[in-house]
């Protein structure tokens, strides 16, 4: 591994914790005083921008997603 390639994976090992929601919203926002938010800002990402693009993705796969009905079972 290079250094920088170190470097990502101590990252993400220290921040991995932040990553689990045990109440996950998808109306739900990153609070601003987590690490992970923190972490974002030094680095210069856009979180409510990614956040949009991925509900905007979501929603779009949900909306391709053929209905399924319900039939009975024959007897």
């Amino acid at each position: 591994m290079k250094t920088a390639d170190v470097h990502r994976f101590l990252v993400v090992c220290a921040l991995v914790s932040d990553l689990y929601c045990p109440s996950y919203s998808p109306g739900q926002s990153l609070e601003k005083n987590s690490n992970l938010a923190r972490v974002a800002a030094r680095y210069k990402v856009d979180s409510t921008k990614i956040a949009a693009a991925v509900r905007a993705e979501f929603t779009q796969a949900v909306l391709r997603k053929p209905t399924q009905r319900l039939t009975k079972r024959p007897k």
